[in-house]
């Protein structure tokens, strides 16, 4: 699935930005076989492009022009596998989600630590909805409804689960360092060539953001994925007592060790700019193991 360019957007009004987020209220993204993103015209096209609009204009994110490489597409599609909650449509993470992806809403920390800038965007009535979001009993909570009978199925879950995470992570990581590299070679050469076109400047750099960003959102949500796999198994170890401790705790371990390789850390990027700064906010793979909350 290729992701489109938002320069169309540029001569669509802010009514359809309007429209894009009152949509988003009913819009998971749609799931083909294997779970893999089934293609839409507006989770491809019409959303992705409404969120860039109020991403650089409501917001004052970057937002690049430049066409995403092939490697840059694979990035965001293999985000997407991690960035759903684990327990897919049972709740209301799954729009929020979308709402991310597309970046119709801002990337949520989850936890109730929204940025007051960000929250200042919602009407007061919606903060509910969004700071609770990414609470970690949630996947919990779910393992002990109806859709999952007996102990022994419960614990197997949690196990499939990280462990399927885990399996993910070093495909993901592969091509995170390929732009993640190519990234760093990209601001060596802008800055090497010394291109003074502000507009084309902010775009080389509005790219590498949003490169990072995504990389840093799918290391948060693995975070996420590992603090609700670990209450689970707290939880269950006296709920439900279970010889499948053992193997649950090794999931979970896998899952929390993992790091990505064979590229730099952000901040061995030698760039002599306040972009350094900016990117290394964030989690990076490149830097540490999956955060553990």
């Amino acid at each position: 699935m290729e992701l489109r360019s938002f320069r169309f957007w540029r001569h669509v009004g802010a009514g359809a930005a309007v429209i894009a987020v009152a949509s988003l209220s009913a819009c998971g993204r749609p799931t083909g076989d294997f779970g893999r993103a089934a293609p839409s015209y507006m989770h491809d096209d019409l959303m992705p492009a409404a969120g860039n609009y109020m991403a650089h204009q409501a917001r004052r994110e970057p937002v690049s022009s430049f066409p995403y490489t092939d490697d840059e597409v694979e990035l965001r599609n293999r985000a997407w596998n991690f960035v759903r909650a684990p327990h897919v449509r049972d709740w209301w993470l799954d729009t929020l989600v979308e709402g991310e992806r597309t970046r119709i809403l801002p990337m949520l920390t989850g936890n109730g630590q929204m940025d007051a800038s960000v929250a200042a965007m919602f009407p007061k009535f919606a903060l509910p909805l969004l700071n609770p979001a990414y609470d970690a009993r949630r996947y919990h909570d779910f393992l002990l409804s109806d859709a999952y009978a007996g102990s022994d199925t419960r614990w197997n879950k949690v196990i499939a689960d990280a462990s399927a995470d885990t399996d993910l992570i070093p495909p993901f990581c592969a091509v995170a360092a390929r732009v993640r590299k190519a990234d760093i070679e990209r601001l060596q050469v802008f800055y090497r060539q010394g291109e003074t076109d502000a507009a084309f400047r902010a775009n080389a750099e509005a790219r590498v953001l949003e490169n990072e960003s995504t990389i840093s959102w799918v290391w948060r949500a693995l975070g996420y994925r590992a603090a609700s796999y670990r209450y689970a198994i707290d939880r269950f170890e006296i709920e439900i007592p279970s010889a499948n401790l053992f193997a649950a705790n090794q999931a979970y371990n896998a899952l929390v060790f993992s790091e990505c390789h064979d590229a730099a850390p952000l901040k061995s990027v030698d760039t002599h700019h306040p972009l350094r700064s900016r990117l290394m906010q964030e989690p990076d793979p490149f830097d540490g193991p999956v955060p553990q909350k």
